[in-house]
């Protein structure tokens, strides 16, 4: 964890949730948003960040579950993305334990578009559902059932 925020290492991508929302909002929907800064840095080659609150706790719990089903049974899909075009995560697994990750982040969807397709393998699942796991101790999912 980073002094600022709770970090989530998806090599070379780095999501740091730095906070919610405050707990006395009004909105429903507006309750669960995260500040979030998604960083990917591919040295010599591209630099790309984007900040705000475009992703939902429901939405880290959602790709977590998904990325456990990915670490189980080789050759399913896991999806994190935001409610605006700023940023889809998207890693598909295949029966010979690679997982090939497609990334778009968009500081600026009126003059950008970024997307990169990288590739990891299962080793990385664990290390990351450990760190999603930490943003989901510190920011709860409202509402869910247990």
């Amino acid at each position: 964890m980073s002094l600022s925020g709770i970090d989530v290492q998806i090599e070379p991508l780095t999501l740091t949730v730095h906070d919610g929302q405050s707990p006395w909002s009004d909105e429903s929907w507006d309750e669960d948003h995260l500040h979030v800064v998604a960083e990917i840095d591919l040295a010599g080659q591209s630099w790309v960040r984007v900040a705000g609150s475009f992703l939902t706790m429901r939405d880290i719990a959602s790709f977590l579950d998904e990325l456990r089903q990915l670490h189980q049974q080789a050759g399913r899909m896991a999806e994190l993305g935001s409610f605006g075009p700023a940023f889809i995560l998207r890693l598909a697994g295949s029966s010979t334990g690679s997982i090939a990750a497609h990334l778009k982040l968009t500081p600026d969807i009126l003059t950008q578009t970024h997307t990169f397709e990288l590739q990891l393998d299962q080793t990385h699942l664990p290390g990351i559902i450990r760190q999603l796991d930490t943003i989901l101790e510190r920011f709860p999912v409202r509402g869910r059932p247990d």
